[in-house]
């Protein structure tokens, strides 16, 4: 096979592509033809494979792709054959080609890697084709022909190459969306701007009648602050509503079917349920719901997970089902729906639901013993515990449900799970419509600003300290709605140890979390605004309490708290939370100075350092750091070594070779991953060196436990 450098990258892009798809189309096909009884439809599901086949073999060919070309060959010498003798595939053929298909597949995965599939990849899924071609035409008495397969074949050009559409990256697409984003804030900011001009000319109206000196002054003035407001204000409405367009657009061609989403799970289900011995089947509904395809790409691993849990753990054996009264096939059954701004897939199968009573044997190695039903079958999502009694190569292991659970959370949604009354289990997951816009409330707590997702608020309330109150050994508070659970926003960050004794009321977000609704205590509410969400990165995938970043129109930067881990906090805090909201605040704290040249990871580390109780200072490069420390002293350094002005080891010297900090402890976290880089740390005098690429909130704080 020739190796793929060889290729025009473009050109090699475009395959890879086609490539992906036409395995899909393949194995859908292949599918639909086990599936359907008509004879008819068979044959004609047959031919369209068959095109498929052509098709692919044509791109490959031109490639000189010699393996996939191979395949195809020997695919379209099987389906000519039956499609020349009008008979239809029997299982055996339907999963010899199969098999092609995920060799296809598989080859693809190596182009797209860069690298050239082995030469011994597809011989056996090729060696297979060629038997079954030559059992076929030994028992025919004569010969494949040699010519284009099924009468001369002629494989029409798709429609989609020629009728306007093109390929566009996601990237460029998430690009786009992204400046249409910021389209739409700087639209804000201009509304701003159309305020403060109308709030000048009054103020010019006011200087009227300080002396007749300034009354003609003050009358022009008042006269262009009056054009110019009546301007801006003119420029907001053409700007929104050119903006709103552009957004609209940009989302429309990011959205995708949800039935994407779906794609090779009824081959999950075909192929589990033949391997343990079952009967099941898939059935989609809502597969033409247009979501976002940044959340259908998200959504795809824990559908799979769904889908396999449903099978391994939910569908019964044919005898079973029998003597249950069910019919001997089992269905498991996706079902997605719009619920205002979120959308909901609900993953349900008929089997023989959750084993509450093992269920709590299991989770009670792991958490303490509840009594309310719903409450522990969300255990399911917990790690190491699974509600099979045995591990196989299917299941028993409890980290599926664990890997959906982070997965739907990294979208920014929530994971539940229910008993079907009929039988079986059903998960819901709830879900943003998009993960690039976000309608947001804005709080502060600590005096910091934080983001709210709107759609998981119920209602804005005040809370009096009469309010608390004890319910199970938990401390509550009480509201017009009943009692509910509640977190201290600034004290659950490690802001501020507990609140003053002197506040009266505070304002309380009541959020709609899996378990009931929460009350999240914060010091103020700002307002809502529609805000551009930024991923944290891989880097601080571990840090669960938030969910994305944003740039606020002042500059500011707000993080998206995670409802889902604040409702897990309050489910779990059962000690007498009052006396801890009402202790006096201590005070001197160890300071520790951030230095990093971005923003967003100053600011991830400042929230991570003051949750473990220290104050931290911030600087952009070394040179501002040295400044700082001159101005304001610091207990700790913590700095990146890639920074302009002044890199990382030469604020480590720089600091070493000072009067005043010689002993002050650095750490360094970094990208650089290379050993002649930790040494080169190290010799400058660091105390520690921590990879970014490795980043753990937990051992990153540990470090400066022991360093300080």
């Amino acid at each position: 096979m020739t190796k793929p450098e060889e290729f025009h990258r473009e050109l090699l892009h475009m395959f890879i592509q086609e490539v992906g798809e036409r395995a899909s189309d393949m194995e859908q096909a292949l599918l639909a033809i086990e599936d359907t009884g008509e004879a008819d439809e068979k044959l004609r599901l047959q031919e369209q494979l068959l095109r498929t086949a052509h098709s692919l073999k044509g791109a490959a060919g031109l490639l000189r792709v010699r393996g996939v070309e191979a395949i195809c060959h020997w695919m379209e010498e099987i389906l000519s054959i039956t499609l020349n003798e009008q008979i239809v595939l029997e299982k055996t053929k339907l999963d010899l080609l199969l098999s092609a298909a995920d060799a296809i597949r598989d080859a693809a995965q190596f182009l797209e890697a860069g690298e050239t599939p082995p030469p011994t990849h597809g011989e056996s899924v090729i060696d297979a084709l060629k038997a079954a071609v030559a059992r076929r035409t030994d028992h025919r008495g004569d010969k494949p022909k040699s010519g284009p397969p099924y009468g001369g074949l002629k494989v029409p050009v798709r429609s989609s190459d020629t009728d306007g559409s093109m390929r566009v990256t996601a990237d460029r697409l998430d690009t786009l969306l992204y400046r249409s984003g910021e389209l739409l804030s700087f639209n804000g900011t201009i509304r701003r701007h159309a305020e403060e001009a109308s709030l000048l000319r009054e103020q010019a109206r006011k200087l009227r009648g300080v002396g007749p000196e300034f009354a003609a002054q003050a009358a022009s003035i008042e006269n262009g602050l009056r054009q110019l407001a009546t301007s801006l204000r003119q420029d907001v409405r053409v700007m929104h509503s050119a903006a709103t367009a552009l957004d609209h657009e940009v989302r429309h061609a990011r959205t995708q079917p949800f039935a994407e989403a779906c794609k090779g799970l009824d081959r999950i289900v075909r192929d589990m349920a033949a391997a343990s011995g079952k009967l099941a089947e898939l059935e989609i509904k809502g597969g033409e719901i247009e979501i976002d395809r940044s959340i259908l790409s998200g959504l795809q691993d824990a559908l799979r997970h769904l889908v396999r849990n449903a099978v391994a753990h939910g569908i019964l054996p044919p005898e079973e089902r029998r003597a249950a009264g069910k019919p001997e096939k089992g269905k498991v059954l996706i079902a997605a729906a719009i619920f205002g701004d979120r959308m909901q897939v609900r993953v349900e199968d008929d089997g023989c639901g959750l084993d509450v009573a093992f269920l709590s044997k299991a989770a009670g190695e792991h958490l303490p013993e509840v009594n309310d039903e719903a409450a522990l079958l969300r255990h399911v999502f917990e790690p190491g515990v699974s509600t099979s009694a045995t591990v196989t190569s299917l299941s028993g292991r409890g980290i599926g449900l664990d890997i959906v659970k982070r997965n739907v959370e990294r979208l920014r949604g929530t994971a539940e799970v229910s008993q079907v009354p009929t039988g079986g289990a059903a998960f819901t997951l709830t879900l943003p419509l998009t993960l690039a816009t976000v309608r947001a409330l804005e709080v502060i707590a600590g005096e910091h600003v934080f983001a709210i997702d709107t759609a998981s608020v119920w209602r804005v309330i005040r809370i009096h300290a009469q309010d608390f109150a004890m319910s199970e050994e938990r401390c509550v508070v009480s509201a017009p709605s009943g009692p509910m659970p509640f977190v201290d926003l600034a004290d659950w960050l490690g802001m501020r140890p507990g609140r003053s004794a002197a506040w009266q009321a505070l304002p309380a977000v009541v959020v709609d979390a899996p378990g009931g609704p929460v009350a999240v205590l914060v010091d103020a509410v700002i307002g809502e605004r529609e805000l551009l969400a930024r991923p944290l990165g891989p880097r601080l995938a571990k840090v669960r309490r938030y969910s994305a970043g944003m740039v606020l129109p002042d500059g500011r930067i707000a993080l998206l708290l995670n409802i889902a881990v604040i409702a897990e906090t309050a489910a779990k805090t059962r000690s007498p939370g009052r006396a801890r909201v009402l202790q006096p605040v201590p005070a001197a704290r160890r300071k520790v100075l951030v230095v990093d040249d971005s923003k967003y990871v100053r600011t991830l580390v400042k929230l991570i350092l003051e949750g473990a109780g220290y104050d931290v200072a911030m600087a952009s490069n070394g040179k501002q750091a040295l400044d700082v420390l001159r101005d304001r002293g610091a207990d700790m350094v913590v700095a990146d070594v890639d920074m302009p002005a002044m890199n990382g080891f030469e604020l480590t010297k720089a600091i070493r070779r000072s009067e005043r900090f010689p002993d002050t402890p650095v750490v360094l976290v970094t990208g650089r991953e290379t050993l002649e880089d930790k040494i080169q740390g190290l010799r400058a005098g660091a105390n520690a060196y921590l990879r970014k690429d490795q980043f753990d909130a937990q051992h990153f704080l540990e470090t400066m436990r022991r360093v300080v």
